[in-house]
């Protein structure tokens, strides 16, 4: 298997520069995040995300199909499905279940919503309904 295209010392150079204020981004974000979920307190931090991800849960089998992702092929509401790119890659989405009363259905979609659609709710709400043709 080959490891991918080979490039010249020059062009590693070059990418390395092109990168380097991404790591420094990256560095400097990490270590921001390790001292502040130091001074939160590790166990309390753990604590919290397994609430979270309880909380999670009981959302998933609450508001989809199966508890989780599937096919954005046996998606039926266009709304939820999201976009496939070309190539191989398969993004999956969520169904919401069935008999979900209209308040319980508006928060199930609005946390099932795939980004692009999502992108344009929040298009919309902050330039108006005009943007975009729509």
């Amino acid at each position: 298997a080959s490891a991918g295209p080979r490039v010249s010392p020059s062009q590693a150079a070059l990418l390395r520069a092109w990168n380097d204020l991404d790591w420094a981004l990256y560095a400097h974000l990490n270590r921001s995040f390790w001292l502040r979920a130091q001074s939160f307190g590790l166990a309390r931090l753990r604590a919290e995300v397994a609430r979270l991800r309880q909380f999670r849960a009981r959302l998933a089998a609450r508001c989809l199909e199966g508890g989780g992702p599937i096919p954005a092929r046996v998606i039926s509401d266009g709304r939820l499905r999201p976009f496939q790119p070309p190539g191989k890659a398969q993004i999956l989405g969520y169904a919401l279940r069935s008999g979900l009363e209209a308040a319980q259905r508006e928060l199930c979609v609005r946390l099932a919503t795939p980004e692009l659609q999502y992108k344009d709710i929040l298009d919309r709400r902050q330039f108006g309904a005009g943007k975009n043709g729509s």
